[in-house]
């Protein structure tokens, strides 16, 4: 009779035949993908932070650079032998493809003067032909200079960088995968020519590399530890093997047919959708065990296997359904979040989730009734049993308890510090993380924030009060800790006047704008090929360009800088000579408050709008009110724990809570039904919590267990953004396993003791 009045039961194969056609119309969007390389995907297109750096670069161009570190060793790149090798590598550097400039030691544009003649010249002009005595003489060159110092050459000389700079379109894949290519084979072949040299590749290119590098190693190392993960969960719980198959080709097909809609829609693979299929597969795998559980168990109690499956499709339709549509309402709440990545995320999954529904009551149960299904053991029931009774038994101490533990969580929640750092976004598997340390280990920093300083007028840049402001600031920037090296066109109005004036004791800047202006003009005349101040002084002369490099900074670190040199400007330069600081490092430091600041709304929204559902599908304002409070524990528990024991949170920790409340939901939805089932049935508040411990209690388990693993398997990432996202939604989902098991049965037993009279009535909602 099941089978009959069941479509899918009674036709499965034209049920797995539509499945899979939906899934191949699906799945061949997924050739539709593209690798994203761009570092600013996580910033909002429309974000006023983005329009200021977009402002600036239309001023003073992109950093569009390679930074090429030379190391022998621990030998000083002066020794004649190391300079001409450096030589040899800023030659081959101009082939690069894009390249539009070099900047290093050997050709940095060196100023002298005497009473006849003034000269802008390389520093090395001939690298190859450096002797003892030179090599010296350009030691203590370079290292007085602080436009080389800390920047192309390393303070102790030992390293020294060669900058190249490259014009890139918009759209800049095709670009970016040449000149690594390039870059790589020029490190490589340079290495060999010149035994006992090495070449470390960083910069703003190679991190470009490093984002879409990140997301494809996610793609060879998460999908399949994800995949023997869950056939490991699989076969623990079902205890089959063909069930467990069909469930993770129902997971399968699922992911891999929402990641081919994504691709379809045009979504980019960016470090944050190539963790979409692990989570999807993730949050469907316990409605899919949930479904053959019941079925085997079922089948245990002497039904047949048609209705064994259509008692298993009954019995979870509408517990499943809550739950997915609470799950749908987290991962929806992500399009709040500032983050692109992060709100294509939450749609992918959301799809896949859709997708799933679908497919877990057509492809599951049509791909079940064709197998050979052996009745379940129930081994895990009578723990449940125990485990209601001790709860019963227990729960004024519990209460007392969990409430203890709730808020020593809520204390440690002072020890977390918003605090990332993008640059080690990458783990040590990275070459780019490796050289990168490298780099600011032995020669400069690389987070750069920059200053558009205004002059109020056309050719302001030149006025003497300008000059000696942007230099009192550009002192001022140098004395700031983490700051190595500071560039602005003051130090090279110094430079030419120095040299100006050389033996004749000049102290300071010159005291008339002509005399600036006409500095500047002998300057950029006498400049070399591929060398001018348009990347420091915008066309109509009425701003400049301060850069401050810093070495090894955090987030938290850069937003004080920012602020300290705000106020600073503020109390000491007029109005127009005001700014703030921009960049990519600036708007990576500001990502993960401006994401919080966007996902506490979202979380607002989301909780409210999931304990409206839950009070309208069970029934109960009460429920609906105790889904708040119970479903936002968890995550203050998490949170705790995590301040506990690691403090910085960055990017990750401002989805986790309006993610995960739509996840952890679950548990207290299935304990809700049932428990509201056992009392609509007669039953007392000790037999209902008993029943539900009974009924649900390995569900629950199941719930957490696929969660808690399935999340955990991001700690694999060799991103830290997913890595962290993947930890602490797996502590929050444990956190609420405690909450829902050892602190809702509690709660429910004393709502029952203070309103009697609502609960006597069985069935009563409030």
């Amino acid at each position: 009779m099941q089978k009959s009045r069941n479509p899918v039961l009674r036709f499965p194969r034209l049920t797995i035949a539509i499945c899979l056609a939906i899934f191949v119309v699906s799945v061949a969007g997924v050739f539709q993908f593209t690798l994203s390389y761009d570092t600013r995907v996580f910033f909002n297109p429309e974000g006023a932070d983005l329009a200021k750096l977009r402002d600036f670069e239309s001023k003073y161009g992109q950093n569009n650079d390679v930074l090429m570190v030379l190391w022998a060793n621990g030998r000083k790149v002066t020794e004649p032998d190391v300079l001409a090798a450096l030589g040899d590598l800023v030659s081959e550097a101009w082939r690069l493809p894009h390249s539009t400039r070099v900047n290093s030691l050997a050709n940095f544009p060196h100023v002298t003067a005497d009473v006849d003649s003034f000269a802008v010249a390389d520093l090395v002009p001939e690298p190859g032909k450096v002797i003892p005595g030179d090599a010296e003489k350009i030691e203590r060159i370079a290292l007085a200079d602080p436009l080389i110092r800390d920047r192309l050459l390393a303070s102790d000389a030992r390293a020294a960088g060669v900058l190249v700079n490259f014009n890139l379109p918009e759209e800049a894949t095709v670009e970016v995968q040449e000149i690594v290519a390039a870059s790589r084979a020029l490190a490589a072949s340079f290495e060999a020519d010149h035994p006992g040299i090495e070449v470390k590749l960083t910069g703003n290119v190679m991190l470009m590399a490093a984002f879409s590098e990140a997301a494809m190693s996610d793609v060879k190392v998460l999908i399949p530890i994800s995949l023997a993960i869950t056939a490991i969960v699989m076969f623990v719980f079902v205890r089959a093997i063909l069930p467990s198959i069909a469930i993770l080709s129902l997971l399968g097909l699922s992911s891999a047919a929402a990641m081919g809609l994504a691709g379809w829609y045009g979504y980019e693979i960016n470090t944050g959708t190539v963790a979409c299929p692990i989570i999807i597969i993730t949050v469907n795998m316990a409605a899919a065990v949930r479904i053959v559980t019941t079925a085997l168990g079922a089948l245990g109690r002497g039904l047949t296997r048609h209705e064994a499956i259509a008692e298993a499709i009954s019995v979870n339709l509408w517990p499943v359904t809550l739950t997915n549509a609470t799950t749908m309402i987290g991962f929806l709440a992500m399009n709040l979040a500032d983050a692109p990545p992060l709100r294509q995320q939450g749609n992918v999954v959301v799809v896949g989730i859709c997708l799933a529904y679908v497919f877990t009551f057509t492809w599951l149960p049509a791909l079940l009734s064709l197998m050979e299904l052996r009745p379940a053991v129930q081994r895990s029931e009578r723990a449940m049993v125990l485990l209601g009774q001790f709860v019963n038994r227990y729960y004024r101490q519990l209460f007392f308890f969990c409430s203890i533990i709730v808020a020593s969580c809520a204390i440690w929640l002072g020890n977390i510090r918003l605090d990332d750092d993008f640059a080690r976004y990458f783990d040590e598997r990275f070459d780019y993380r490796q050289d990168s340390d490298f780099a600011e280990e032995h020669l400069t920093g690389l987070n750069i924030v920059e200053f558009d300083i205004g002059s109020g007028r056309d050719g302001g840049v030149f006025e003497p009060a300008y000059q000696e402001k942007l230099a009192a600031f550009e002192a001022w920037l140098r004395e700031q800790p983490g700051v190595v090296s500071v560039l602005s066109i003051s130090d090279i109005t110094r430079r030419v006047h120095d040299a100006m004036n050389a033996g004749r004791n000049a102290a300071g800047l010159p005291s008339d704008r002509e005399t600036i202006a006409q500095y500047f003009l002998l300057y950029e005349l006498s400049l070399p090929y591929g060398v001018s101040l348009n990347d420091q002084i915008n066309v109509s002369r009425s701003s400049s360009r301060v850069t401050a490099i810093l070495r090894k900074m955090s987030s938290s670190q850069i937003r004080d800088l920012d602020e300290r040199a705000t106020l600073w400007l503020a109390e000491n330069v007029p109005p127009e000579m005001q700014t703030r600081a921009t960049g990519v490092n600036v708007l990576f430091a500001n990502l993960s408050g401006v994401n919080i600041r966007s996902m506490m709304f979202a979380t607002l929204v989301s909780v409210f709008i999931i304990a409206v559902v839950v009070g309208l599908a069970l029934r109960s304002p009460i429920y609906g009110a105790l889904s708040i409070l119970l479903n936002m524990l968890p995550s203050l528990v998490g949170f705790g724990l995590w301040g506990l024991l690691y403090q910085d949170i960055g990017l990750a920790a401002s989805v986790v809570t309006a993610m995960t409340i739509g996840l952890v939901v679950d548990d207290t939805i299935y304990f809700l039904l049932m428990y509201q089932q056992a009392r609509a049935r007669g039953l007392d508040p000790e037999g209902a919590i008993n029943h539900v411990f009974a009924t649900v209690g390995v569900a629950m388990l199941v719930i957490t267990v696929s969660l808690t693993i399935g999340f955990g398997t991001l700690v694999f990432s060799g991103f830290e953004v997913n890595r962290s996202l993947g930890a602490m939604t797996a502590l929050v989902i444990m956190s609420n396993l405690f909450i829902d098991w050892l602190m809702l049965p509690p709660v429910m037993r004393i709502i029952e003791n203070v309103r009697p009279r609502a609960f006597r009535r069985p069935g009563a909602g409030s």
